[in-house]
């Protein structure tokens, strides 16, 4: 039960010394029944304020919506739970209206596509068909025109992709005066592309420049034809706005998930391996980072859970000079297929290599070509089967793809950080961070 005699305003307690006066049974029944309404309205509002996940999309229907120009050419249609727009078409709004806000939302976009979704109807995310296109403010995740993706995440042309949006609304004086920009934070296939981004302005095609206010959900229709599903949008508290953090996705919502929470060491362990006892593992500033300690003595960082079938997802920045790498399918012992972070002279980044279960098994000699020295990279990896075929990707360039032909490790186990033994790791370390896992069960 919902106790809000915390939220009792002051018109409460005035009718209740009116009522109090009354003296009569009529006037304490008034006075209960307006109680108990009152007290179902506060609830409400509680929970509002709180906020529940709604699902824009019914997966049946285009009930919650309207098309921006009243008998505009309408290219909607919902076909076995997906909506669907095929030009020539019009933009489709949402009929409700959000402050701060999470949403998730899941597009396809066919071979040269192009579309967007708009943010309370003014802030552009663009949706573009531009896998392997160089990150500018105009291709997929991009603010349209204004701010570049860190990383570009966009899959294939026709490949399911999903955004992780968390928005703040532009906050305005008293007398009106726009004095915080907007926000957004958008976590696109599992990779932080925005990082409570500032956005200027409006973007191009917006419904008004009223920023600061309440807005839609907007589909671009007008442009290119896309699929859409899985469609819901959460409002935030004012607390929940000003964290960092973005809250879990809808019931039943299968999406990437945090397996490092950027504060501790939760839910993961040391395993003691050929390279050591462990090495020494701390988090600092929102990065996972280990070295040896002492020298000379390396070690594994695994996970608790298990994972059989996934797809895991990383930033890395490793000191030059150091071995390293992230474990598939680990096992207690420390075998694994390991996707090599061996960053010294004759190694590679990238590599596949059989820990303890075969050694080289997929080499790569391209990964400088997408490397960005001094700088966080994105590591990518698939593993499905059993045995496994294994894709590895270096910011967002295919560099490996192999299917193993013999079962050398059991097709489940954990995913692991290796900090190799021996060499010389005096003041070095390797750096993790935005570590996310994909069930592909």
């Amino acid at each position: 039960m919902c106790d809000a005699k915390h939220l009792v305003p002051q018109w409460w307690h005035k009718l209740n010394e009116e009522v109090g006066d009354m003296r009569s049974v009529k006037g304490h029944l008034l006075f209960n029944v307006v109680l108990c309404c009152s007290l179902l309205i506060l609830c409400a509002v509680t929970r509002a304020l709180a906020g529940e996940w709604i699902a824009l999309f019914d997966g049946k229907s285009l009930s919650g919506w309207k098309l921006r120009h009243e008998g505009g050419r309408n290219g909607w249609r919902v076909e076995n739970g997906i909506l669907i727009n095929q030009p020539p078409s019009t933009d489709l709004v949402s009929e409700q209206k959000f402050g701060d806000f999470q949403l998730h939302i899941e597009f396809v976009m066919p071979k040269g596509s192009n579309s967007g979704v708009y943010l309370q109807g003014r802030y552009e995310i663009q949706l573009l068909d531009s896998h392997g296109a160089k990150p500018e403010s105009h291709i997929c995740g991009g603010i349209y025109g204004l701010l570049a993706p860190r990383f570009n995440a966009a899959k294939p042309a026709g490949e399911w992709q999903v955004f992780e949006v968390k928005f703040v609304q532009a906050r305005r004086s008293p007398d009106g005066k726009i004095i915080k920009r907007a926000r957004v934070t958008v976590i696109h296939n599992g990779v932080t592309i925005h990082d409570n981004a500032e956005i200027a302005r409006v973007t191009g095609g917006a419904l008004d420049a009223n920023e600061g206010t309440p807005g839609p959900i907007m589909l671009q229709g007008d442009h290119g034809p896309v699929m859409f599903r899985n469609i819901y949008i959460r409002p935030l508290s004012e607390e929940e706005a000003q964290s960092p953090e973005l809250l879990p996705p809808p019931d039943g919502v299968t999406t990437y998930r945090d397996i490092f929470d950027g504060k501790s060491l939760q839910g993961w362990r040391v395993i003691k391996t050929g390279h050591g006892t462990g090495g020494k593992w701390e988090v600092v500033d929102g990065v996972l980072q280990g070295t040896q300690d002492p020298p000379g003595n390396g070690g594994v960082l695994a996970t608790v859970e298990k994972f059989r079938n996934f797809e895991v997802v990383a930033e890395i920045k490793p000191d030059w000079g150091i071995d390293s790498g992230l474990f598939l399918r680990t096992t207690e012992d420390g075998r694994c297929y390991q996707v090599t972070i061996d960053y010294h002279d004759g190694g590679q980044v990238g590599m596949l290599y059989g820990e303890g279960c075969g050694g080289t098994l997929a080499s790569n000699e391209r990964w400088k070509e997408v490397w960005r020295e001094g700088d966080w990279n994105l590591l990518r990896a698939v593993i499905v089967g059993q045995p496994p075929n294994i894709k590895v990707w270096l910011n967002e360039r295919l560099l490996i793809d192999f299917t193993d032909k013999e079962e050398r490790l059991p097709a489940e186990g954990f995913i692991g950080l290796q900090v190799h033994g021996g060499g010389d790791w005096k003041g070095k370390l390797t750096r993790f961070r935005n570590i996310r896992v994909l069930k592909l069960d």
